[in-house]
C-alpha cells in the first residue's frame, strides 16, 4: 500500500491528516514530521498516526512526500531531504512562491513534483485546491495526488503558469467576498435590521444562492435575472453597484492579488 509522508503539520498539514483519516486512509500508511516538539505529540496523541523523528526515516519510507513547511523553510528541508529523493517518489509542495524550478535547482537532479495550492476553506472540506505538475509525472500519479486531496474540496488541475492566478482567486477570493458578505451585514444594520440579525440573514442569502447555483446548475447571470423584476427593489440596488463599477473593482481587486503573487514567487 502507498504511503504518505507529510512534512509540517500546521494548520494545512492537520487539515490533510484529517481528510485522509476520514476518508478512510489507513493509518499505519501515514507518517509526519514536525520540528515543535508539543504540536508534534498533540498531533500524534489526536490522530494516531506516527511521527518521525528524522527527515530522513519519513522520506525513505514514503512513496508521496508532502511538504506543507513554511515557504522560508523550504531550502532547509528540501536540502536534507535531497539526496533520498528519486523518480520512485513524488514530492508534493503547498508551499506559496516556491515554483517547481526553485525546488529542482534545490534538488539538484529531475524529481516528479506536483505544486498544489489549497485554500482555507479545505478544513471544513469545501475548499479549491490548484495543482500543477512536471511532465514527468505519470497520469495515474496524477489520479493519486487528485485522491488524497478530494476531500478537502475541489480540485482543479492546472498548468504552473497559471497558480498565481488561482492564488489570487481561489486563496485571496475568500477574503474578497467576506468583505462583500460584511458589507451586507453592516447595510442591514443601517436599515435597521440587529446586527445578529443581519448576520443570519446575509449568511443564508449567500449559502441558498451558492447551494441553488449548484443543484439548479445555470449561470450566475440566468439567476440573477430571476429575481430582477421591472421597476423593483433588486434592479434599483443593481443600478448602483453598476453606476459604482462593482464588477470591475473586484476584477482589478483579483488582478492585483495575481500580479502581487507573481512578484512573491519570483
Amino acid at each position: 500500500m502507498e504511503k504518505i509522508g507529510i512534512i509540517g503539520v500546521g494548520n494545512m498539514g492537520e487539515s490533510i491528516i484529517k481528510a485522509l483519516l476520514k476518508k478512510g486512509v489507513k493509518k499505519e500508511t501515514i507518517t509526519f514530521s514536525e520540528i515543535k516538539k508539543e504540536r508534534a505529540r498533540a498531533i500524534q496523541k489526536g490522530f494516531g498516526i506516527k511521527g518521525s523523528k528524522k527527515l530522513s526515516e519519513l522520506v525513505t519510507g514514503a512513496d508521496y512526500i508532502i511538504l506543507a513547511v513554511k515557504p522560508q523553510d523550504s531550502r532547509t528541508v528540501l536540502s536534507e531531504i535531497a539526496p533520498l529523493l528519486d523518480l520512485s517518489k513524488i514530492v508534493i509542495t503547498i508551499m506559496a512562491g516556491v515554483t517547481t524550478s526553485n525546488i529542482l535547482s534545490v534538488v539538484g537532479k529531475p524529481i516528479k513534483i506536483v505544486k498544489a495550492m489549497p485554500n482555507i476553506c479545505v478544513k471544513v472540506g469545501e475548499g479549491v485546491i490548484g495543482i500543477a505538475h512536471n511532465k514527468i509525472v505519470k497520469k495515474e500519479e496524477i489520479k493519486k495526488v487528485k485522491d488524497i486531496f478530494e476531500p478537502l474540496g475541489k480540485v482543479v488541475d492546472v498548468g504552473e503558469e497559471l497558480m498565481d492566478a488561482v492564488t489570487a482567486l481561489g486563496g485571496s477570493g475568500p477574503a474578497f467576498f467576506l468583505l462583500f458578505l460584511e458589507a451586507m451585514i453592516d447595510a442591514g444594520l443601517k436599515i435597521g435590521i440587529p446586527r445578529e440579525k443581519a448576520k443570519i440573514i446575509s449568511s443564508q442569502v449567500i449559502k441558498g444562492t451558492l447551494r441553488m447555483l449548484e443543484e439548479e446548475g445555470i449561470h450566475p447571470a440566468v439567476m440573477r435575472d430571476m429575481i430582477t423584476s421591472p421597476g423593483g427593489t433588486t434592479i434599483s440596488g443593481i443600478a448602483v453597484l453598476e453606476e459604482k463599477a462593482f464588477k470591475g473593482i473586484v476584477i482589478e481587486a483579483i488582478e492585483k492579488a495575481s500580479k502581487r503573487a507573481k512578484e512573491l514567487s519570483l
